[in-house]
């Protein structure tokens, strides 16, 4: 089997989840999120209020990036900034009302996600395939 094309795979596999994910979104009243956003809202999910810093190192991602992903979370009314009171240059993110009651249509969508993924492939096969990809993340790293 021919396995050059793996990073262009990973790309297409990426590309149609973005946006089975986007249109389930819109399909429940949510246009303003976009699949990026996820990784956030689980922290927020998981964990609760987060400073920004820690936030950002949790998920991955530059500060400079999560912090325009909470501004358009802000602006839709799913999260909320506020000064630590230890120290007022951090600041605090944690989810509104609406951002609580998004987390069903959150988890629905996720698990939309996961089915389409999975199709019918067997557990042995999902396991297989998740050490693989875990493998690859750390080659790169």
């Amino acid at each position: 089997m021919k396995t050059d094309h793996v990073v262009s795979l990973l790309g297409k596999v990426l590309e149609k989840a973005n946006g089975l994910i986007a249109a389930a979104l819109e399909e429940r009243g949510h246009p303003g999120l976009v699949p990026s956003h996820g990784a956030i809202l689980v922290r927020l999910y998981e964990q609760g209020s987060l400073p920004m810093g820690v936030l950002a190192e949790s998920i991955g991602r530059k500060k400079n990036t999560v912090t325009t992903l909470i501004k358009k979370l802000e602006e839709e009314g799913y999260v909320k900034r506020t000064p630590s009171l230890a120290d007022s240059r951090v600041s605090l993110i944690s989810l509104t009302a609406k951002g609580e009651a998004f987390r069903s249509d959150f988890l629905a969508v996720s698990d939309k996600l996961l089915s389409a993924v999975w199709g019918d492939m067997e557990v042995a096969e999902r396991e297989v395939l998740v050490a693989g990809l875990e493998r690859l993340a750390r080659n790169l790293s």
